[in-house]
């Protein structure tokens, strides 16, 4: 069961590439200067998909919460908190529009920047992979900057809504990516452990 609450993470990057390339298919839509969330504004027929594909998103990074919950070695497990933190933060971008201060819960999803390194950390004797570790500081590395960037105002508005979907790549990726890892190496030991009892 637990496995199945790691793998289904996959959702997060299959649903995610519905919503960034949703709006290259909008009449009119201004890919380069609009964030994803202003597709929930357009007409309803799309904004029903983003906003069902978001609720989504957070469910499976919910879901992915508990299952790293179940087999973390530590008693609490802090991805597990930021990652049902961020879970929470996309189903409410899904309820709420950007009107609402709701919509993303007051910027809940300042959490991405920890899920990784803390994921990485959390599991560095299971997955036991140094480019993994790598890849993970480097997302979050790149998160810190990009939130800095955001609140500096430093992206030109008019490449707002390119920069948010080229950020969206890595972010919503490195879920697919650690639930492979996990899963693979969870699989890999268990394996090593049943042919050692034979």
């Amino acid at each position: 069961m637990n496995q199945i609450l790691v793998k289904q993470v996959h959702l997060v990057w299959i649903f995610s590439i519905i919503n960034i390339g949703l709006g290259f298919v909008i009449p009119g839509f201004d890919v380069y200067a609009k964030s994803i969330s202003h597709v929930a504004l357009e007409s309803p027929v799309f904004a029903f998909i983003h906003r069902t594909a978001d609720i989504v998103i957070g469910a499976s990074m919910i879901l992915f919460a508990m299952g790293i919950q179940a087999i973390s070695p530590n008693r609490f497990s802090a991805s597990m908190l930021s990652a049902l933190l961020l879970g929470i933060s996309m189903i409410s971008a899904g309820i709420w529009t950007l009107e609402s201060p709701l919509h993303l819960l007051y910027n809940l999803s300042i959490f991405m920047i920890v899920v990784p390194i803390t994921f990485a950390l959390e599991f560095k004797n299971t997955i036991k992979s140094l480019a993994f570790e790598n890849l993970s500081v480097t997302v979050t590395l790149l998160h810190v900057l990009m939130f800095w960037a955001i609140y500096a105002g430093f992206i030109p508005s008019e490449y707002n809504g390119l920069v948010q979907r080229a950020w969206a790549i890595p972010t919503m990726g490195w879920f697919g990516v650690a639930a492979y890892m996990l899963s693979s190496r969870r699989t890999s030991a268990n394996n090593a452990m049943h042919a050692t009892s034979a």
